[in-house]
């Protein structure tokens, strides 16, 4: 039933996006989409509007200045806005095609902006249109319905400009060591009858690979400009990308201004940087299986402005392989104490881990054996392993994890103006320099790091040894770092309380904190975020902005400190753990309750602040 419920959704998909979406003229070949849905954008801000805005003024003005007055609007520009732009990247046989795809609502307008020269070099035909360049490997085509923008790639003529350098490599050692064999002045060398056949024959071979070379940009120009049609009419052999099932999971309701997509990076790899491009001696194709690591592998991304806030949300998908793993890495517990030390009155941001230790231990040997175990006989794959055997019968991993459990915790508080001591350079008169110590203000935050570790007699004997050696300062049990650099900008300090390690600089929070008179606030949301993903990342950029000293911003920004202060919010991102094969991540931009109708036009209006 489920599969029914699949095949009918995307029957019903590709019917209702075939009647009005550029999105048809991809093939099903490509290998990453990225699609901006005008009309979605449109519902934000409508042409008009955007136009009014200083930007759109100077998109405008520089619209005229292209067309030498011939359009004066975006309008002019004949472009339907309400429909879908997509790009795409497709690879196939070393050709590399990145295609830009526009629709049009009146194809006649584009030809405004073109010059004369680009005119002449137009050709027409039936109701296509399109230049090319020079080289072949660039083509803008159109009709009335969209205008496209392809450039293609061909490495099958960098791969021989490889090979040409390589047996040119190899020519000049075999010259040399001839050079050196033969018992005779090199005058007499460079005069000789074999010297002078070995030069033809190089030339031979130069001219040969010149007009083979030549043929070959010929060929591909050809290639470029048949592939560009087929793309413009949609005529595919293998159907569009409407017939890709990973590309149609990822559509989801179509409410989001922005989707990218992204199928196989293992393929992706493997013709992105082809073997040849490595050489020999140390090429990762001899001895590492990429197709474990990237194989399946693919990214689907999306961006959604709504009212109060921007949104990216992504999803990675891996191979089982993969996934069986990675899941382990990602199963750690959080210390639930970390958040008795955090006053979020005082955070500019923090950033939490939640890792497993033992996961990870117990899971690098069979990665590391899953990618370097190709079967080859390379001694650098059998040495890796090997290695990873042996560290999984060396290493305890339940033992490592009670010293370093994984998660780990690091907040940043209270931006405050400090002496940094640097080293500079004075010169004489003659260009002799001697080293000077010299001191500036720099506004620097202070931070708190705190990991989970059950070993308190580890952390005991080391203080011991450090207070001895007088590399540590106690203080009612906290420890001062006596020996810092005289760059470092803040004193660091270290203790440990309730099975963690606490690593900060400020002397006042970590005394608090060892004598429990510190005093938390977190809110549910944060306590959430904290807890239940595998990392999560916050910034409190209001608060940021508004404790840098003016002086501090660059001289075009001090003016509108008041405005950035105002109109900056929270940001947040967030990784959860693995489910399935998969996972996701958000990333939210937060923005002020007023001023602004939705997250799209708070970013445009930011953008004309800037430009004031």
């Amino acid at each position: 039933m489920k599969k029914i419920i699949i095949a009918v959704s995307a029957l019903f998909i590709t019917i209702t996006l075939s009647a009005q979406d550029l999105i048809t003229k991809v093939p099903s070949t490509a290998s990453a989409v990225v699609s901006i849905k005008g009309k979605n954008v449109l519902q934000l801000m409508s042409l008009e509007e955007f136009s009014n805005s200083k930007f759109g003024s100077f998109l405008e003005k520089e619209l005229m200045d292209e067309s030498k007055g011939k359009l004066e609007t975006l309008e002019d520009l004949g472009l339907d806005y309400n429909n879908t732009f997509h790009y795409f990247f497709e690879m196939n046989d070393g050709v590399y095609t990145n295609c830009f795809l526009i629709p049009l609502k009146d194809g006649k307008a584009f030809t405004g902006l073109l010059r004369n020269s680009k005119i002449k070099r137009t050709i027409t035909e039936g109701n296509l249109s399109y230049i090319q360049n020079y080289r072949g490997d660039e083509i803008t085509m159109w009709n009335e319905d969209v205008l496209m923008f392809v450039t293609s790639s061909d490495n099958k003529v960098k791969e021989e400009s490889y090979s040409y350098y390589n047996n040119y490599q190899s020519e000049v050692a075999v010259e040399a060591v001839v050079e050196e064999a033969v018992d005779t002045t090199e005058e007499n060398y460079y005069n000789s009858d074999a010297y002078k056949k070995e030069q033809e024959e190089r030339e031979k071979k130069r001219i040969e690979r010149q007009e083979k070379r030549e043929e070959r940009e010929k060929e591909f120009s050809q290639e470029v400009l048949d592939k560009a049609k087929k793309i413009i009419t949609g005529t595919y052999a293998n159907k569009s990308i409407l017939s890709n099932k990973s590309y149609l999971k990822s559509l989801g309701k179509g409410k989001e201004e922005v989707s990218v997509w992204v199928n196989d990076f293992a393929t992706i790899y493997e013709q992105a940087i082809p073997s040849y491009m490595l050489g020999n001696s140390f090429n990762p194709y001899n001895f590492m299986n990429i197709d474990k690591l990237y194989g399946g592998l693919s990214l689907v991304a999306k961006l959604n402005f709504n009212e109060n806030e921007a949104v990216i949300k992504t999803e990675y998908t891996m191979n089982d392989e993969m996934a069986e793993l990675y899941k382990p890495m990602y199963n750690g517990k959080i210390n639930k104490n970390f958040v008795k030390y955090i006053n979020e009155d005082n955070m500019l941001g923090y950033m939490s881990l939640n890792l497993s230790t033992e996961g990870v231990l117990k899971a690098y040997p069979n990665l590391a054996s899953s990618l370097f175990d190709t079967g080859s006989g390379e001694t650098i794959s059998e040495s890796v392993a090997l290695g990873a055997k042996v560290f999984s019968l060396l290493i305890d991993e339940e033992g490592a994890s009670k010293i370093l459990r994984g998660d780990m915790f690091l907040a940043l508080t209270n931006l405050t103006e400090k002496q940094v001591t640097y080293t500079d350079y004075e010169y004489d008169e003659d260009f002799n320099y001697k080293e000077v110590e010299k001191t500036k203000t720099e506004t620097i935050p202070d931070f708190m790091f705190m990991f989970t570790s059950e070993e308190q007699e580890i952390f005991n004997r080391l203080v011991r040894i450090g207070v001895k050696e007088k590399q540590l300062e106690a203080n009612n049990g906290v420890y001062q770092l006596i020996d810092l650099p005289k760059s470092t900008p803040f004193n660091i300090y270290v203790m440990y309380k309730d099975n963690t390690v606490f690593l900060g600089s400020s002397l006042k929070d970590m005394s608090a904190i060892q004598s429990g008179r510190f005093v938390s606030k977190l809110s549910g949301a944060h306590k959430k975020n904290i807890t239940k993903n595998a990392s999560s990342i916050f910034v409190n950029g209001k608060k940021i902005i508004a404790q840098i000293p003016v002086e501090s911003f660059p001289r075009e920004l001090r003016n509108k400190v008041d405005f950035l202060t105002s109109n900056t919010e929270d940001i947040k991102f967030n990784f959860q753990k693995i489910k399935g094969n998969s996972m996701k991540g958000e990333l939210i931009w937060e923005i002020p309750s007023e001023g602004h109708k939705n997250s799209f036009v708070y970013f445009i209006n930011m953008i004309d602040a800037m430009m004031d």
